[in-house]
């Protein structure tokens, strides 16, 4: 089964996850399973399906730093959501998704959360 954990160790082909790193440990890590084993990843409709499941995962894993009405910590939020997308994106491995993610503005590539490795 392919799934994509976000947040927590572990990873293979079908199994992948990142760590958030926060200097002061405020919060618990989160993790959130991404199950895409019923996509085909390498057209572009799979893609966008599998893409929008990577994002709604990336909110939830970051919810502790949701802003609510404080506009200080709306930055924070945002770059914990495509920090953590961009991770996941990187540890999928999927081309189309790759492309995706980038056409959609999500830059994929070395960032400050912390990717696990294999278990």
């Amino acid at each position: 089964m392919k799934n994509l954990n976000i947040l927590v160790a572990a990873a293979t082909i079908a199994t992948c996850s990142v760590t958030i790193a926060q200097a002061d440990g405020a919060f618990e890590p989160r993790s959130v399973t991404v199950r895409f084993a019923d996509l085909d990843t390498a057209s572009a409709q799979g893609a966008a399906v599998l893409y929008r499941r990577l994002h709604s995962a990336a909110k939830s894993v970051c919810q502790d730093l949701e802003p609510g009405q404080e506009l200080a910590r709306k930055r924070v939020y945002a770059n914990c959501i495509q920090t953590a997308l961009s991770n996941a994106i990187i540890k999928v491995d999927r081309p189309a998704v790759t492309t995706y993610a980038v056409a959609h503005g999500v830059p994929v590539g070395e960032s400050k959360i912390r990717i696990a490795g294999n278990e």
